[in-house]
């Protein structure tokens, strides 16, 4: 016998997606500069930086890896890796708008701030997002789209 499935078992699919950028790791690399500089120097204190700027690259790069924004047919959803683990599944019917700015080096590098507005007027911030102009198009557009779907149809004049 043959099933069929009905359009709320099926998958939803991925409109976009975007990561953490890898100017994350701009802090622990230049901790282990200043480190590596400092040994002929100052020994002790120079390998604790060493040591910190490894810990702490691991630890950038792990988030990284665990990072992701993504945009699905009703909704967003947000993975903030390592090693405090957030998680958001936000439907766009719940959010009234989005923003982003780009700092001077996020111009040249193509990274920045995402600021997400809830209806309850609260905002969501996520820093070091990549892409984040393709991010928040996309975004908006699709709580436009969510907003439409939901509006009451306007009764029709009498003609």
């Amino acid at each position: 016998m043959h099933e069929s499935t009905s359009m709320a078992d099926r998958p939803e699919s991925i409109i976009y997606r975007t990561t953490i950028h890898w100017a994350a790791l701009f802090g622990p690399a230049m901790l282990l500069i200043i480190g590596g500089i400092s040994v002929r120097t100052r020994l002790v204190p120079a390998l604790v930086m060493i040591v910190l700027s490894v810990i702490w690259g691991i630890f950038s790069i792990r988030n990284l890896r665990l990072s992701e924004f993504v945009l699905m047919e009703t909704k967003l959803i947000v993975r903030i890796g390592f090693p405090f683990k957030r998680f958001y599944e936000i439907p766009y019917t719940t959010l009234a708008g989005a923003d982003f700015f780009k700092p001077a080096l996020g111009v040249i590098l193509g990274f920045g701030k995402v600021m997400i507005l809830r209806k309850d007027n609260k905002t969501i911030v996520f820093r070091l997002v990549a892409k984040p102009e393709d991010l928040v198009e996309k975004l908006k557009k699709e709580i436009i789209l969510a907003h439409e779907a939901i509006r009451p149809e306007s009764p029709s004049s009498p003609g």
